[in-house]
This record gives C-alpha cells, sequence and structure tokens, in this order.
C-alpha cells in the first residue's frame, strides 16, 4: 500500500477516532462536573431535610406548650367557667401555630352525674345540650368547651369522644401516664368553619386537685377530664419548606410505639425533562411524645438550581465544540498532507514521464539518424559512381540505367521517411485536426481495396475487402483512411505467402474493423511495444523494403484522434490480426446528417 493510499485511508478513519476519543474525554469531565454538582445539592438536600424535621417537632412541641398552658389553668382554679377559658385562649394567640385548630376541654362524667350535669350545661344558654352519642353505660366524656368556638362549637358539645375508638386509645394513655397522648389520625369535623380535613389530637389529663395520682388506679380514680389540641397535618407541614417550593414533603402515620427517630431511606433516580440530574428522596421517622410519624421527602426536577444546570450544559457544548474542531483539524491536516503526497506523485509521474521521453527521444533520434544516413550515402555512393563513369570515353548505358534507378530507389526511401517524420511530429504537437461526420464504411474500404490490389498482385498475395452494406460510422474519412491504408500496407509487407483479408463485425454500439493477414506474426511480448516510433519487431531485419518503423505509431496516433481503439492479436508464424473498433450511427441519422 503506497503512501497515498494510507493517507487517504486515514483521513477517512483517523478523524473518527479523535472524535470518538475527544468525546469519550468530553463526556468524563461532564460526568465528574456532575457528580460535583449532585454531591452539593445531596449536601444542600440533606440540610434541608434535617431543617424540615428540626421545624416539624418545633411546631410539635409548640402545639405541646399551647397544651400545657391551658392544663396549668384548670390546675390553677377550683372552677373553670367558659368565659375564663375563652379569654386564657384568646390570650395564648393559637393563631400563630400553623395547622393548630383550636383548644378544647373534655370532662368526664360518672354515671351518677350525668343529669345534673347536663342540667348545668343547658342553663348556661345550650338547651338542647345532650351528651352525644346517648345510652353509654360505662365511662362517658363530654366536650364542653373548644376555642376558637364560632359555629364549630355547637358541633363538638356534648360529644363523646370515650365512645369512639380512634381517640380512645390515647385518652386512656393520656390518663393511665399522666402525660401528652396523640390520637391516630381522625377527621376534623366543624373544628375549623371553613375546612374539614384530616388531622390529631393531642390530649393531656386533668385530674382532680388533692386526689393521689401514684399509679395508674390512682390516676383512674382522679380523673376529672382531658383538654386537648387538635391540629390538621396540612396545616403543621404548610409553609414548612419556606418560598422555595423544589421539595415535596409528604408526612405518614406511622402509629404508636414504632421505635425512635432514624433516617430509612435515601435514594436517587435519574430523569429526563427539566434536570439533568438526579433527583433525591429521603424518609425519615419523627417520634413525638410516643406516636411517631414518617416524613418523606422528594426533590422536584427544579431543585437543581438554573446556574448549575447552565454550567452542566456549558461543560457539554464546549465539549462537543471541542471534539468536533480537533476531529476537523485532523480531517483537514490529513487532507492536505494527501494533497501534498498527491502533489509529489504528480510531479513524480511527471519526472518519470519527462525522462521516459528524454529516453524515447534519444532513440527516437538514433533511429532516425541511422534511417536517414543510409539513403544519404547511397545517394553518395551513387554520385561517386556517376563521378567515375564521367570519365570514361563511353557511358555504358545498362550501367547508367540502374545507377539512377537506385538513386531514384533512394531519393524515394529518403521522402517516404521525411515524410513519415513530418506526420509524427504533426500528429505529437497536435497540428492534425479530425472533421466527423456519418461515414458510409463501404465507401471508405473500397478506396483501400483499389489502391492496394495492385501491390498484392505483384507481390503473388490474395488481397480480400468485404464492403459492407448499410453500415455508417462516426468518424474522419479521410483519417479512417489513412489509418487502414497504414495497416493493409504493413500486412502486405510482412506476409510472404497468403492472404490479406478485410472485414467489419457489428458489436455492442461500435463497428470493428479487422485487418487479418497470415505473415510472419509477433511475438507475444513485443505486441504492446510495436505502437512505438522506430520499433521492428525482432523477427524483421531492419531495411527499406520493411519499413521504418513508423507506421503503426501513426496508426495509434490518429486512432487516438478519432476516438478509436486499435488492439492487436498474433501468433509468431501464422498471422496477425489488427482491430479498429469506432462508434457505429444508425440508418436514420446518418441520412438526416447526410
Amino acid at each position: 500500500m503506497t503512501r497515498f493510499l494510507r493517507s487517504r485511508l486515514l483521513s477517512y478513519v483517523l478523524p473518527g477516532l479523535v472524535l470518538v476519543g475527544a468525546g469519550a474525554v468530553s463526556y468524563e469531565l461532564w460526568e465528574r462536573e456532575r457528580q460535583e454538582i449532585e454531591a452539593g445539592l445531596q449536601a444542600e438536600f440533606d440540610t434541608r431535610v434535617r431543617e424540615t424535621v428540626s421545624l416539624f417537632r418545633e411546631r410539635m412541641l409548640a402545639y405541646e406548650q399551647a397544651l400545657h398552658a391551658t392544663h396549668g389553668l384548670f390546675a390553677t382554679s377550683a372552677v373553670v367557667q367558659r368565659g375564663d377559658f375563652q379569654a386564657f385562649v384568646a390570650r395564648l394567640r393559637i393563631d400563630s401555630h400553623p395547622g393548630l385548630q383550636g383548644l378544647g376541654y373534655s370532662q368526664y362524667v360518672p354515671a351518677t352525674e350525668r343529669e345534673r350535669h347536663v342540667r348545668a350545661v343547658r342553663s348556661q344558654g345550650f338547651p338542647a345540650y345532650a351528651l352525644r352519642p346517648a345510652g353509654g353505660v360505662d365511662e362517658v366524656t363530654s366536650a364542653v368547651f373548644f376555642e376558637p368556638s364560632g359555629s364549630s362549637l355547637l358541633g363538638t358539645l356534648g360529644s363523646d369522644y370515650f365512645a369512639e375508638p380512634s381517640r380512645r386509645h390515647a385518652m386512656v394513655a393520656a390518663r393511665d401516664s399522666g402525660r401528652v397522648a396523640i390520637s391516630n389520625k381522625v377527621k376534623l369535623p366543624h373544628e375549623d368553619a371553613q375546612q374539614v380535613q384530616a388531622g390529631y389530637r393531642m390530649w393531656l389529663p386533668v385530674y382532680h386537685p388533692g386526689r393521689p395520682t401514684g399509679n395508674v388506679q390512682e390516676r383512674r380514680a382522679a380523673i376529672a377530664g382531658w383538654v386537648y389540641a387538635a391540629f390538621s397535618m396540612d396545616g403543621l407541614t404548610g409553609n414548612i419548606l419556606g418560598e422555595r417550593a423544589d421539595i415535596d414533603i409528604e408526612v405518614q402515620d406511622a402509629g404508636v410505639g414504632q421505635g425512635g427517630e432514624q433516617a430509612v431511606d435515601t435514594i436517587g433516580d435519574r430523569v429526563g425533562g427539566e434536570s439533568t440530574v438526579k433527583l433525591f428522596f429521603a424518609s425519615q421517622r419523627v417520634e413525638v411524645d410516643g406516636y411517631s410519624w414518617m416524613l418523606t421527602a422528594r426533590s422536584l426536577p427544579n431543585f437543581a438550581t438554573p446556574v448549575a444546570l447552565s454550567k452542566l450544559q456549558l461543560v457539554a457544548r464546549t465539549g462537543a465544540v471541542a471534539s468536533l474542531a480537533l476531529a476537523l483539524l485532523t480531517w483537514y491536516l490529513l487532507r492536505r498532507r494527501i494533497r501534498l503526497l498527491r502533489a509529489d506523485e504528480d510531479l513524480r509521474a511527471a519526472k518519470d514521464h519527462a525522462e521516459a521521453a528524454s529516453a524515447a527521444k534519444t532513440r527516437f533520434l538514433a533511429a532516425a539518424s541511422h534511417d536517414l544516413r543510409q539513403p544519404i550515402q547511397a545517394l553518395g555512393l551513387f554520385t561517386a559512381t556517376l563521378e567515375s563513369m564521367a570519365r570514361r570515353p563511353e557511358l555504358p548505358g545498362p550501367e547508367v540505367a540502374h545507377i539512377a534507378a537506385r538513386l531514384q530507389q533512394a531519393v524515394q526511401g529518403l521522402g517516404r521517411l521525411l515524410d513519415g517524420l513530418f506526420e509524427l511530429s504533426a500528429l505529437q504537437n497536435g497540428v492534425v485536426t479530425v472533421s466527423r461526420r456519418a461515414t458510409p464504411l463501404a465507401e471508405v474500404l473500397a478506396e483501400v481495396s483499389t489502391a492496394f490490389a495492385g501491390p498484392a498482385r505483384e507481390k503473388g498475395l490474395e488481397l480480400r475487402v468485404r464492403l459492407p452494406s448499410a453500415l455508417w460510422v462516426d468518424t474522419d474519412p479521410v483519417v479512417l483512411r489513412r489509418v487502414l491504408s497504414n495497416l493493409v500496407a504493413n500486412a502486405l509487407r510482412y506476409t510472404p505467402k497468403g492472404r490479406v483479408l478485410v472485414g467489419c463485425r457489428r458489436r455492442a454500439g461500435a463497428v470493428e474493423i479487422q485487418v487479418l493477414d497470415t505473415g510472419i506474426g509477433i511475438a507475444p511480448d513485443e505486441t504492446a511495444k510495436v505502437f512505438g516510433e522506430f520499433y521492428q519487431p525482432s523477427n524483421v531485419a531492419r531495411g527499406e523494403e520493411h519499413g521504418m518503423g513508423l507506421g503503426l505509431a501513426i496508426v495509434q496516433r490518429l486512432a487516438t484522434l478519432l476516438g478509436a481503439v486499435v488492439q492487436v492479436r498474433s501468433v509468431p508464424g501464422r498471422g496477425s490480426v489488427f482491430s479498429v473498433r469506432l462508434p457505429r450511427m444508425a440508418l436514420a441519422i446518418a441520412a438526416g446528417e447526410r
């Protein structure tokens, strides 16, 4: 494989390899940058999740503090009137605690006190007051206070929360432990006049003053009621993340006694669309007063800042542009090298051609000088002979005639040689022009047959020319006649006995004119050389009767002018076939051109 071919192959392969390699490096840089950005976002996400958990716990403790404050009202007052409770809750300003719906008091009503309790509440301006649900036979409670009341008071007044399993377990836990307990998730009907939603109740027991509460039995005997705080989960978690809405927080009820606070999972999923970095996910269990919640945080696609995404895009675009630029630069350098190699090869070819032309010229001049010297020397010899004969008193006629004939033969040979040289020079210099037209092939062959019929008879050879009918070619008839004349002349010259046949064969869109002889033939290794100037086959003695070796060189150049192809097939001792292939013309077209 030459350097040119190797460079051409590299010009296709190497730019692709450079593009792939540079693209891989760019991707590696982009991946590192993405990992750094994700690490920073992960740290920010973890910090904000910890802040959210801390704020969640702080809000729950604020609820608990409000509940303890209300419990203090009952602990320091023998009797708490409705107005006292309302004023106290108003001073707590519970509306500053997100999610806190209100504070209430549920009174424990023994079976022996139910009728007196109902009369007492009705006398306070609630004539329709009754314990709900009615018919309780065991322990009964009644919601007697709830602030801020508004229209929600009538909906909760007289409700026996002890009869509801979702609240009863928390009330029992608070009564028996003396501490805060939280109910399972419940609906908060009518506790907010504008909205009914799911929430929780936080309970704290109130015992009769002066009674012992050292154990569960004593606390059960001393129970007077419960203060409770009603809060909604939506309100509790509302605005917990501040103004940035790029993390979604979900709080799930994990129940009572589910263990301590812990992070249970942290995963990330790759997403497309707005974000080219992963979305973060974390779940953490939070316990307050023996009750557990599962806080789940998920980052939204806009969690990654535009600056970070722009930086990633810049790295990706820069890498792509740099990779493409390197590939194009590699391609350009290789193409430039190919052009230089091609120019170098053209220069070498031109040099070789010039050297070959110089060698051919040298051979041409050597052969031409030899062939020119022969007739000139003969002329000199004949002239000297005539001079010597002129000194004789008598000139013998036969001798003078013989010398004159030889002198004429030398002059004719010199003329033919000069004509051949002049014609070859004209062909080499582009002086000869052709004029193509529709030409009937039979006319050209007839003229050739007429011109060479006499020389063939003189040599005792049979010349047979087959004239085709209605066969036209696109050629210059004068130049074609010159080509065929040279071929027929060569065939007659190198055929000692036998015949010379000229015929035509139709080919695909072409006509092949063949000149066949039964002469001495040409060796296979010399068939390509016979079209050179002054070249004669090795089995031919150089001399005037065998030509000067210019005929086939002229044939080759004339055929090139006609756009024809000349070929030769030969077998030494059996003869040769020279063929000339020309483009064939249809009869209709030929008739139009005529």
